[in-house]
This record gives C-alpha cells, structure tokens and sequence, in this order.
C-alpha cells in the first residue's frame, strides 16, 4: 500500500520514506489514528471502522504492543527483505 511514487530504486529506502509518512508523529511507530488518516487520504470514500484498521494492525504487530514498528512495517510489506 504505497502513499507516494517517490521510487529510488532501492526498496529499503523507499519503504523507509514511506514509513515515514504514515507515521506522523515521528515517534518510530504507525499507531491506529496514524493509519486512519493514511487510509483516509487513500481511500477518501471508504472509510474503515476503528476495529478493522486495529484488526490492521495486529496483523503485522509481532510484538503486540499495539503498533507497528519499522521492523514489523517492513517485515509486512516486504518481508524478502533481510533481516533488520
């Protein structure tokens, strides 16, 4: 689910910039409200309820701490990638 068509060519660190926009606190993690407003301006006309976008989140969130960390985002997304 990319945001942008900013393409480096380098997936790593094109992940890594749009880790960024999703989380937009700066804080490290993707927590619900940051991934409504992502999906919010994504997909303007459908809109998810909270537990579905928690649902979301709890797929990728290994460590069950209630977000996703660049880890876990990575690991999501393209989890052919080394480790981190």
């Amino acid at each position: 689910m990319a945001a942008t068509n900013n393409k480096s060519g380098n997936p790593t660190e094109d992940l890594t910039k749009e880790f960024r926009l999703f989380d937009r606190n700066n804080d490290g993690f993707i927590d619900k409200n940051e991934l409504k407003v992502i999906l919010q301006k994504i997909l303007p006309k459908f809109q998810l309820p909270d537990d579905e976008i928690q649902r979301m989140i709890s797929n990728v969130d290994t460590n069950k701490d209630g977000k996703i960390d660049y880890k876990e985002f990575m690991e999501s997304i393209y989890p052919q990638l080394p480790a981190m």
